[in-house]
């Protein structure tokens, strides 16, 4: 196998190993928070510095449960096309 698609192959695995991890943690911070969502990152800061979504103040940081980000978006599902 050629090393240049090997080393491609290894560095696509940990990437995805990293997605799966966060995907199964349940506290993310702002920058978790809104790859989880799949929204920017300042959309994730205004969210909670108007409420919508849940979060504790740490700081100048938010932390954000699982939970409550779960919750914000089973509020804000749009119908199915």
């Amino acid at each position: 196998m050629n090393e240049n698609l090997l080393a491609e192959l290894v560095n696509e695995m940990k990437a995805l190993n990293k997605k799966i991890t966060r995907m199964n943690q349940e506290v993310f911070t702002s920058e978790e928070a809104a790859e989880y969502l799949r929204v920017g990152y300042s959309t994730i800061l205004q969210f909670a510095r108007i409420g919508q979504i849940e979060h504790v103040r740490n700081g100048t940081s938010y932390i954000f449960k699982k939970e409550h980000l779960n919750n914000w978006l089973d509020r804000n599902k749009k119908g199915v096309v």
